[in-house]
């Protein structure tokens, strides 16, 4: 299932991120010590004649629910740009991160 949409993300490219915890006012870095691992498979379709950026169906990893963002003509690139997004940032406190490697 794709999720269509028209508009560029913008913003700096992906980068890695390490998991924060809260302690008091201040935020410190936390290594992960037991990550999770899961797979995920997207099949799409007609992949060759999509145009603009596409969604993945929502999934769960970790208790925290993801899906997976493609621009398939790129995103401000000549080539393909793909990107792990949190599906529901809107909800989670502010200064919320997790480290993923997909």
């Amino acid at each position: 299932m794709l999720v269509p949409h028209s508009d560029l993300v913008e913003g700096p490219l992906p980068m890695e991120v390490v998991a924060q915890a809260e302690t008091g006012n201040a935020l410190e870095n936390q290594p992960v010590e037991d990550p999770q691992t899961s797979r995920f498979t997207w099949k799409i379709e007609n992949f060759s004649r999509l145009n603009m950026k596409n969604y993945s169906e929502i999934f769960v990893v970790g208790g925290y629910r993801w899906r997976v963002l493609i621009f398939p003509k790129g995103n401000n690139v000549d080539h393909l740009s793909m990107y792990l997004d949190v599906a529901d940032s809107a909800s989670l406190p502010y200064g919320w991160s997790r480290y993923a490697q997909f």
